[in-house]
C-alpha cells in the first residue's frame, strides 16, 4: 500500500512538471509573441520616419529654391526648377500621408505607443501643408516676403522634426541609439536654413549684417547638431555619416562661407552655393536614411529570431513529451528501492548546492548542513556552524516581535520568506532575501527546516542609486524636472481638491552664459552647484528645489495662506531672500564671481486646467522680469502674456524695419512771433510701416528702448539732421531740434557720435538743438549739467521740451543751462480759463528771469498766436502755420516764406 502511494506521488509530481512545462513555455511563446509584434511596430516606425525624413527633405528644398525666387527679378530660368520640385514634395507628401492613412497590422500598438504624442504634430502638419498650394503661388508671383516664405517651411519641417523624435523615442526601446539620428535632422534642418538665407542674398545683391548673423547663427547650430551627433552616434551610424559626406564639397562650402561674410560673393555665385550645399544635404539625408535602415534591419533580425524561437519551442515540446514518458519509465524502476533511502531522498529533494546560500536545520533549530555559498555569504566555515543555531547570525536590528510573528508563520503555514538583516563573521551586518521551508514526513509532521538565501545589499544599493539618479539632477542633486513635474501634478491636483494655495518659482540665471564662456564650463558647474547649495538653504525643508536645464531652476512653495494678499506678501519675502542671497559674491578656486537672477511667480492654482499651464504663466513672469532689467521677481498676469506676445511681435518688426529703412522724418516749423518767419525746425521720427501705415513715436520709441534701439534710432536720426543742415545750408539757416533721452545724453559714445557727425558734415554746431524733457533732466541732475555744459561749449543748444507737465521746481530750472524753454500745449488747449493764461505769462517772465528763450508749441488759432505775443514769447509751433510734414513739402514752405 505504501509503494502505491509513492507511485501515486511521483505520478503528480510528474503532472507538476508538465503542467509547469505548459505554463513557461506557453509564457516564453506569449514573450516572443510580444516580440514579433514589437519588432513589426518598430519596423513600421522607422519606415514611417523615412517618410517624413524625406518629406523634410524635399520641403527643405523647396524653401532653399522659393527663397531664391522671392528676390530675383528674372524668374524664368527659376520657375521650372522649382515647379519640378513642387511635383518632388508632392511625391514625398503623398508618401507621408500613405502611412498617416493607411491601416497596417503593427499600426494599432505603434498608435497605442506613440498617439497621445505624434497625433497632434501629424494632425497640424496635414493643416499647415493645406496651404501649400497658397504659398506656392505667392511664391511665384512675389507676393510673399523672404522671412515669411522661409518661416512657413520652417515651422512645418519643425513639427516633423519633433514627429521624427517622438517615433526616435519609440526606437530607442529596441536599444538603438536613436538620439543621434534626430541630431542629424537637427543638422541638415539648419544646413537647409544657411543655404536658404545665402541663397536668397546672393540672389537679390543684399549684404545685410543682421542676415550675416543669422548665417552664423545656423553655422554654429549645424556644428553644434553636428558634435552632439557624432558623440551620441554608435559607430555605424558615423561610419554612414562619414561614407556619404563628401569632404571636397565640405571645404568648398566653407570656402564660400567665409566670402560670403567678406561680401565677396554674388549673384553669379548663388547656382554653385545652391548646389554644393544641396549636395552635402541630400548626403545628410542619405546618411539619415541608411541609418533608419540599420533600424529596420534590426526590427528584422529580432522579428526572424522570434519566429525561429517559436519553431524551435515546438519541437522542443515534443521532445520533452517524449522525455518525460521515458523518464516516468525509469522511475517507476527506481520505487523498488527500500525504505531507509526515504529520508535521504526527501533531504535530496531540496538539494542544496547552488548560488543560494541554504541551511537545514532540525526541529530545534540546531543546523545540521550548509552549502559552500553560505560559507562565502556568511564568512564562517561549515565546522564553525554544524550544531550551532542561527541566532548566531543575529544582527540585533530586529526586535523580538518580528522573530515571534516568523515563527507563527511557519507553524501555520510551514513557511516563512522575506528581507532580512544577518551579520557576518567579520560583524559586518548585510540585507539578504530568506525563505524558509518545514520538511515533512508521510505523517505530516515537520522533521526539518530548510532556509534559503541571498545578499541583496549591492542590489538594493544599486536599486535605490538607480531611483535616486531617475529623479534627480546628477551635477547638483537636486530633483530633476521629471520629477518636479510629477510632484506639481499631485500637488495640483490636492489643491484644486482640498483649497490649499502653492506658488510656482522659475528662476534664470542672469549673466551665467558669459561666466561659462570666461571661465569655462568646470567652473560653471561649480557655480551651479553653489546656486543649488544657496537655494536649499534658503528655502523651507517641505519646499521644492529643482534644477530644470542647464541655468534653469525652479521651486515649488507649499501650504500659503489663503489670503492671495498674505500669500503673496510672503513669496515676495522669499524672493527678495532668494534674490540677495544669489547676489552675494561667488568664490570658486581662485575667481570672485558675481550673478543675478530673473524670477517668474505663478500662485495656483487659479483658472489653470493643468500644470501645464502653471509652468507656462511662470515662464511669461520670468521673461517679464528680463525685460524689466533683471535681478527681480515678477508675478504672473495675464496682460502679461498678452504684452510679451505684443512686446515680441513689435520687436521683430522694428528689426526688420530698420533693415528695410522703413523709418522717416517730418519737420514741423519753429516760427518768429513778430516775423512770422521760419527760424527752426523740429525734427520728428515717423515709421512707414509696410501694413500698419503711417505710425508715430509712441506706438514703438518705447520698445525700441528696451530691446536696444534707441541708440541706434537717434544715431540715424543725427545723421539725417546734419545731412538735411549741409544739404540745405544756403536755404535753410535755423535749428534743428532733436528728441534724446537722459540715458543718451549720459553715455560718452553719443557725445562723441553727435561732435563727429557735425564735423563731417561741416554744420554749424549751433544750428543743432537737443531737446528733452524735465523728468529725464532731473534723473541724475548734476550730471545732467556736466554734460550740457560740455556740449553747449562746442556750441550745440539745449531747450527743455514738454515744460510744466513734469515736477520741475524753480531751483531746479535756475541752475540748468538751458538755452530754450518749451510751454507745452496742453497750456494753450483752454485760453478761456483765467488761470493758464496767467500761468503762460508767469512761465515766459521765469524763463526771461533765467535769460531763456521762449517757445510755445501748440498754437492753433490768431487769437492764441496774438496772446503768445503780447506775453513776450519769442517763437511758438502748431498747426496754425504748419504741421509737421515731410522734407521735401518742408523745404517747398521755407522757400514760400523765405521769397514772400
Amino acid at each position: 500500500m505504501k509503494q502505491i502511494s509513492l507511485k501515486f506521488k511521483i505520478l503528480f509530481l510528474f503532472a507538476i512538471l508538465i503542467v509547469s512545462l505548459i505554463h513557461f513555455s506557453s509564457a516564453h511563446v506569449f514573450t516572443k509573441y510580444s516580440e514579433l509584434n514589437k519588432s513589426a511596430m518598430y519596423k513600421l516606425s522607422a519606415e514611417v520616419t523615412v517618410a517624413v525624413s524625406e518629406l523634410i527633405h524635399n520641403l527643405q528644398i523647396e524653401r532653399g529654391l522659393s527663397a531664391g525666387i522671392v528676390v530675383v527679378d528674372d524668374k524664368s530660368s527659376y520657375t521650372d526648377t522649382l515647379i519640378k520640385q513642387f511635383e518632388k514634395t508632392d511625391a514625398a507628401y503623398a508618401r507621408f500621408l500613405y502611412f498617416v492613412q493607411s491601416d497596417f497590422d503593427a499600426k494599432k500598438d505603434l498608435q497605442i505607443e506613440i498617439k497621445s504624442k505624434n497625433e497632434p504634430i501629424v494632425k497640424e502638419v496635414i493643416q499647415r501643408l493645406n496651404h501649400l498650394a497658397t504659398i506656392r503661388g505667392k511664391v511665384l508671383s512675389s507676393e510673399i516676403s523672404f522671412l515669411e516664405e522661409t518661416l512657413y517651411y520652417s515651422e512645418i519641417n519643425s513639427r516633423l522634426l519633433q514627429s521624427v523624435q517622438v517615433h526616435m523615442s519609440l526606437l530607442s526601446l529596441q536599444n538603438q541609439h536613436t538620439s543621434a539620428l534626430t541630431e542629424l535632422e537637427e543638422l541638415k534642418e539648419y544646413a537647409g536654413l544657411e543655404r536658404a538665407y545665402i541663397y536668397k542674398h546672393l540672389l537679390a545683391d543684399t549684404f545685410a549684417d543682421k542676415q550675416i548673423e543669422k548665417v552664423l547663427e545656423f553655422q554654429l547650430q549645424q556644428e553644434h547638431a553636428k558634435q552632439q551627433f557624432l558623440s551620441d552616434a554608435p559607430v555605424n551610424s558615423i561610419l554612414k555619416y562619414t561614407d556619404n559626406i563628401d569632404e571636397k564639397t565640405l571645404r568648398r562650402i566653407t570656402d564660400m562661407r567665409n566670402l560670403f561674410a567678406h561680401h565677396a560673393l554674388s549673384r553669379t555665385d548663388a547656382k554653385e552655393w545652391f548646389q554644393l550645399t544641396t549636395k552635402r544635404i541630400n548626403g545628410l539625408e542619405k546618411a539619415a536614411t541608411e541609418i533608419i535602415a540599420l533600424y529596420i534591419d534590426k526590427a528584422n533580425s529580432v522579428y526572424s529570431s522570434a519566429m525561429n524561437s517559436l519553431y524551435i519551442i515546438a519541437f522542443l515540446w515534443v521532445l520533452s513529451f517524449t522525455a518525460l514518458s521515458v523518464l516516468l519509465y525509469i522511475l517507476k524502476k527506481l520505487l523498488k528501492h527500500e525504505e531507509q533511502a526515504k529520508e535521504e531522498l526527501r533531504i535530496a529533494a531540496y538539494t542544496f548546492d547552488s548560488h543560494e546560500a541554504m541551511t537545514i536545520t532540525d526541529t530545534n533549530g540546531d543546523i545540521l548542513r550548509v552549502n559552500d555559498a553560505f560559507t562565502e555569504i556568511t564568512g564562517y566555515e561549515r565546522s564553525e556552524v554544524i550544531g550551532r543555531n542561527p541566532r548566531v547570525l543575529k544582527s540585533m536590528k530586529h526586535d523580538e516581535t518580528f522573530y515571534k510573528e516568523m515563527w507563527r508563520q511557519l507553524h501555520t503555514y510551514g513557511k516563512w520568506s522575506g528581507e532580512i538583516y544577518n551579520k557576518r563573521k567579520n560583524g559586518e551586518v548585510y540585507l539578504e532575501r530568506l525563505s524558509i521551508t518545514a520538511i515533512k514526513d508521510d505523517k505530516d509532521i515537520t522533521t526539518h527546516y530548510i532556509a534559503q538565501f541571498l545578499d541583496i545589499t549591492d542590489f538594493k544599493k544599486a536599486q535605490e542609486d538607480a531611483e535616486h539618479q531617475a529623479d534627480h539632477d546628477f551635477l547638483t542633486g537636486l530633483i530633476n524636472r521629471r520629477s518636479l513635474t510629477q510632484r506639481l501634478n499631485e500637488e495640483f491636483v490636492k489643491a484644486r481638491r482640498h483649497d490649499f494655495t502653492h506658488a510656482y518659482l522659475f528662476i534664470d540665471l542672469d549673466g551665467f552664459k558669459s561666466i561659462n564662456d570666461t571661465y569655462g564650463h568646470a567652473i560653471g558647474d561649480k557655480l551651479l552647484v553653489e546656486v543649488a547649495s544657496r537655494l536649499k538653504a534658503t528655502m523651507r525643508q517641505e519646499d521644492l528645489v529643482a534644477r530644470m536645464s542647464g541655468d534653469e531652476f525652479a521651486v515649488m512653495i507649499l501650504n500659503l495662506d489663503e489670503d492671495e494678499d498674505i500669500a503673496a506678501k510672503d513669496i515676495k519675502n522669499i524672493c527678495t531672500k532668494l534674490l540677495y542671497e544669489l547676489s552675494k559674491t561667488f568664490i570658486l578656486n581662485e575667481y570672485k564671481l558675481n550673478i543675478s537672477a530673473s524670477i517668474g511667480i505663478k500662485i495656483f492654482p487659479d483658472n489653470e486646467k493643468n500644470i501645464q499651464e502653471v509652468i507656462i504663466h511662470a515662464d511669461a513672469a520670468m521673461y517679464q522680469a528680463k525685460h524689466r532689467g533683471r535681478n527681480r521677481f515678477v508675478f504672473f498676469d495675464k496682460a502679461i502674456e498678452l504684452k510679451l506676445r505684443e512686446f515680441s511681435l513689435l520687436e521683430e518688426e522694428l528689426n526688420q524695419a530698420y533693415e528695410n529703412n522703413e523709418f522717416v522724418f517730418y519737420y514741423q516749423a519753429k516760427v518768429d512771433t513778430m516775423s512770422n518767419t521760419i527760424n527752426g525746425a523740429e525734427m520728428l521720427i515717423r515709421w512707414l510701416h509696410p501694413t500698419k501705415g503711417l505710425l508715430f513715436p509712441a506706438t514703438f520709441l518705447e520698445v525700441a528702448a528696451e530691446i536696444g534701439m534707441r541708440q541706434r534710432i537717434t544715431r540715424m536720426v543725427i545723421n539725417s539732421a546734419c545731412e538735411f543742415l549741409n544739404a540745405n545750408s544756403t536755404l535753410f539757416k535755423g535749428s534743428l531740434a532733436i528728441n534724446i533721452c537722459a540715458k543718451q545724453l549720459m553715455d560718452p559714445e553719443f557725445e562723441q557720435e553727435l561732435i563727429s557727425a557735425i564735423k563731417h558734415y561741416d554744420i554749424d554746431p549751433s544750428q543743432i538743438e537737443l531737446e528733452i524733457t524735465e523728468n529725464e533732466l532731473i534723473k541724475d541732475f548734476d550730471l545732467a549739467i556736466s554734460q550740457i555744459i560740455k556740449l553747449q561749449a562746442f556750441g550745440i543748444k539745449f531747450s527743455m521740451d514738454d515744460f510744466g507737465t513734469g515736477y520741475s521746481s524753480i531751483t531746479y530750472l535756475q541752475k540748468l543751462p538751458i538755452d530754450t524753454l518749451k510751454i507745452d500745449k496742453s497750456f494753450m488747449s483752454d485760453l478761456s480759463e483765467d488761470a493758464n493764461k496767467e500761468l503762460v505769462k508767469m512761465v515766459i517772465n521765469m524763463a526771461k528771469t533765467f535769460n531763456m528763450s521762449v517757445i510755445v508749441e501748440g498754437v492753433e488759432d490768431a487769437s492764441q498766436l496774438n496772446f503768445v505775443k503780447e506775453c513776450g514769447a519769442e517763437q511758438y509751433q502748431g498747426f496754425y502755420f504748419s504741421e509737421a510734414i515731410d522734407k521735401e513739402d518742408f523745404i517747398k514752405l521755407i522757400k514760400k516764406h523765405s521769397s514772400s
